[in-house]
């Protein structure tokens, strides 16, 4: 994609730069507003700060993409930009950056061509006034003024008593100047200002004068060469000075650079751990906070109302109460400086809102703020891909778990439907031709379909309910023998098979739904019934483990292979004995028992019985039995 850069600066005809390039942009051209941060700008008034803010947000508003660069060099720094982006058109304004050249010199559009010859350079005219810097000095608290005075006078007569001692003993005096060019260092770099480091280049003149200059302790010169040994000396120290205020601004600027290349760096991390909505405003307002070192809050919205918010600190106060008017600001691109959306394309999912309104923060921390907040809104558009994918997964799965449940009914409903009506038709057409054995075994036979019926539809009725959170389940204190002999009373009899309760060693309760619990080892033995032979047995047993009670339900029978013991409690899993034994099975009761004991807090698995067949148990939470005195 083609694109094409404004520069962006608090020039008041800066607006009319943008909008020249938009409507170059317009099409498939992407608009980039570049700006070059220099020590110059580092001494801007309030109202041309204000005026920055303002045209940084217009340039957002027009669709462009914010960058910010770093240099003593505009012209060079515009053009690198350009020639590593592969940008061929460039607009700017004869008054941006006007004042950061000598009229001597080539202008901005005249460095650019000269840097760039191939590029296309838009100059759009401008006849009012231009940023001049400095426009302002820079406020200084009093106690920071005392202290580079103090220490300036303190460097400077330390400096003296040094030279002083150096003179006694005999050294030259361009040693005592050295000393003097030492102290000039240590003011430019530990003062705040500009100017301590230039008086004190005047300062020192007078001083080595007065004290090492024949003759001493008067201003007086009598050798011809000093006053431009003096000139070569103040050349010197200012520029000595001057080049320790910029290394240090140079630090101050790598330092800035690098700690907001920090956060940026946090937030990545944090975010890729992060797996929650919540988890991704709270990081968002942190590393804003960070970034900014300043109270904010993040206001979550839909795109139409305010929700939650997220306020860092987490103890500050609540903040500034939201807009009436914020969302249709937004709407209309109409947004102040302090308050930024977080969003990505047309979908908005949060705005941050900066609580401190005083100083504002830095162009260059508003452009890596917006870096964090399209990261934020990147993650929350994935957290919001992956939740719709989860759920059209969930949707999906219900939908065949609803077609396998229909298909499983529909097949096997209709072998006991078919043998209810049949058998209950013959009789009605031929009971009088029939013998009583015949009868009795038809009657046997629409009795057991319609109990398997009943039990069918109890499962299926039970499982729907525990799923969907619609069953309550009553806990209360329960004593495990009565469940046991509540649950062996249930179980219809079958002809051959021994079913009993093993003692138990102490007496154990259980905090627990009865009803549940006895439909749970009504289905356990149940299935022993209808998966063993006639001659096996069927015990149930409860015993302590812990804080549990574990009850089991084994048999005799053939067993369960081991690839299907993980598989059996899957709804509608049936196994490989339901063909060979001829019985007919839904693959819900394994199922209901799994979802009934999780109710509860318990665990349900199965093992193998020694010598041969399948032992099925399932905890249950201890219930202390109560001690009377």
């Amino acid at each position: 994609m083609k694109q094409i850069l404004a520069c962006l600066s608090p020039s008041p005809s800066n607006p009319k730069i943008l909008h020249a390039a938009a409507d170059l942009a317009r099409g498939d051209r992407e608009l980039i507003a570049l700006f070059v941060e220099t020590p110059a700008f580092s001494r801007l008034s309030g109202k041309d700060r204000q005026r920055l803010q303002e045209n940084t947000q217009e340039a957002r508003r027009l669709g462009a993409r914010v960058q910010t660069v770093s240099g003593d060099d505009v012209a060079f720094q515009i053009a690198e930009y350009a020639r590593l982006s592969e940008i061929e058109t460039i607009v700017l304004g004869q008054s941006d950056f006007a004042s950061l050249q000598r009229p001597s010199k080539p202008t901005l559009p005249d460095r650019l061509a000269e840097l760039l010859p191939d590029a296309e350079i838009h100059v759009i005219p401008d006849r009012r006034r231009s940023i001049r810097f400095p426009v302002r000095r820079e406020r200084v608290g009093r106690q920071r003024i005392l202290f580079d005075t103090v220490f300036t006078v303190l460097m400077l007569l330390a400096a003296t008593l040094i030279g002083l001692l150096l003179y006694r003993h005999g050294l030259s005096s361009s040693s005592i100047m050295m000393v003097y060019l030492l102290s000039i260092l240590l003011v430019s770099v530990t003062t705040s200002q500009r100017w301590y480091s230039g008086v004190s280049s005047v300062i020192i003149l007078f001083l080595f004068n007065y004290f090492f200059v024949q003759p001493r302790f008067s201003l007086k010169v009598y050798e011809s060469g000093y006053p431009v040994s003096f000139f070569v000396m103040f050349l010197t120290a200012m520029i000595t000075g001057t080049l320790a205020n910029r290394l240090k601004r140079n630090a101050q600027q790598s330092a800035e650079t690098a700690f907001r290349t920090r956060i940026i760096s946090e937030t990545d991390q944090l975010l890729a751990k992060a797996s929650t909505r919540e988890e991704i405003m709270t990081i968002c307002a942190r590393q804003s906070s960070s970034l900014l070192g300043r109270e904010v809050m993040l206001y979550e919205t839909d795109g139409k109302s305010i929700g939650r918010r997220y306020p860092w600190p987490e103890d500050s106060a609540a903040g500034p109460e939201t807009p009436t008017v914020l969302l249709e600001d937004l709407a209309g691109g109409r947004v102040g400086p302090l308050i930024y959306p977080v969003g990505i394309r047309d979908r908005l999912y949060a705005v941050l809102c900066v609580t401190e309104r005083k100083p504002l923060p830095e162009i260059s921390a508003q452009s890596t703020l917006q870096s964090i907040l399209g990261e934020c809104a990147l993650a929350l558009e994935n957290e919001k891909n992956v939740r719709e994918k989860e759920s059209a997964a969930i949707l999906a799965e219900n939908e065949r778990v609803r077609a396998d449940l229909l298909r499983s009914i529909s097949h096997d409903l209709r072998t006991p439907l078919t043998s209810i009506s049949g058998n209950a038709g013959a009789l009605l057409e031929n009971e009088a031709r029939f013998d009583p054995e015949t009868r009795h075994r038809l009657t046997k036979d629409i009795y057991e379909d319609s109990l398997w019926l009943t039990e069918l539809v109890e499962n299926l009725l039970t499982t729907t309910r525990l799923e969907g959170g619609a069953a309550r389940i009553q806990c209360h204190s329960e004593l495990v023998e009565d469940i046991l002999r509540d649950a062996v009373s249930h179980i219809r009899p079958d002809s051959g098979r021994s079913i009993r309760i093993a003692p138990l060693k102490e007496i154990l309760l259980v905090r627990a739904d009865a009803r549940l619990i006895v439909q749970v080892l009504v289905n356990l033995a149940g299935n022993a019934v209808k998966y063993t032979p006639p001659d096996a047995e069927i015990c149930l047993s409860a015993e302590r483990e812990g804080d549990r009670v574990v009850i089991s339900v084994a048999d005799t029978g053939p067993g369960i292979p081991d690839e299907e013991k993980e598989r059996v409690f899957e709804m509608f899993y049936v196994g490989k004995n339901r063909d060979t034994v001829g019985r007919k099975s839904l693959g819900l009761g394994l199922t209901l028992c799994r979802s009934i004991v999780q109710a509860h807090g318990g665990t349900i698995w199965v093992s193998d019985n020694d010598p041969h067949g399948a032992v099925f148990r399932f905890s249950l939470p201890l219930e202390e039995v109560p001690e009377h005195g």
